[in-house]
């Protein structure tokens, strides 16, 4: 049987809470059943229900929302401590102000392990718990650019297939002209 890709989110997120209706799964998230119906209908799963999970069972976001990768996190330590590689354990609350590694942003652009959603948000929960106004600034007018960017660019993905659509009508209407003369 094949899952939507939806069913497939909810699926995990109920396996890493190890509750089975749908119900269980919404009094873990704190909304209504009703809301998940509604999730499946629009076919997308908020991704603040993949942070809750992570964060109440020690899930990996990706795991949680890709299926991909381990399914318990590494569990990094602060600053100054030593990584010893430990897995956290689903008792263990998520912390998004721990740090994977001390080190350059080149380091961490380059970390093997740093691609994903999950560690996208552990660097900037780590970003945004520094504390600096500058580097914060800087990042949130590059995360307001980006999404500009994107914006603009399913603006144009849109004029261009209503531009095609506009130019197949224009045909069609052309063709049913000729073959009225």
């Amino acid at each position: 049987m094949f899952l939507t890709e939806t069913e497939a989110i909810l699926g995990r997120l109920k396996e890493a809470l190890g509750v089975k209706s749908d119900g269980q799964l919404a009094n873990y998230l704190g909304i209504s059943r009703q809301n998940i119906g509604a999730a499946r209908k629009r076919d997308d799963v908020p991704p603040g229900w993949i942070y809750k999970v992570a964060e109440l069972t020690g899930c990996s976001m990706d795991w949680l929302r890709f299926g991909h990768g381990p399914k318990i996190r590494a569990e990094y330590k602060t600053e100054g401590s030593h990584h010893d590689g430990q897995i956290a354990s689903p008792e263990s609350p998520y912390d998004p102000q721990v740090s994977r590694k001390t080190g350059s942003a080149n380091d961490l652009q380059h970390a093997e392990d740093s691609s994903g959603f999950g560690a996208a948000v552990e660097m900037l929960a780590k970003i945004y718990s520094s504390d600096d106004k500058l580097l914060i600034r800087t990042i949130n007018a590059n995360i307001r650019a980006f999404c500009e960017a994107i914006d603009r660019k399913q603006r144009e993905q849109r004029s261009t297939k209503e531009l095609e659509n506009l130019k197949k009508r224009l045909t069609t209407i052309e063709k049913q002209l000729q073959g009225k003369q």
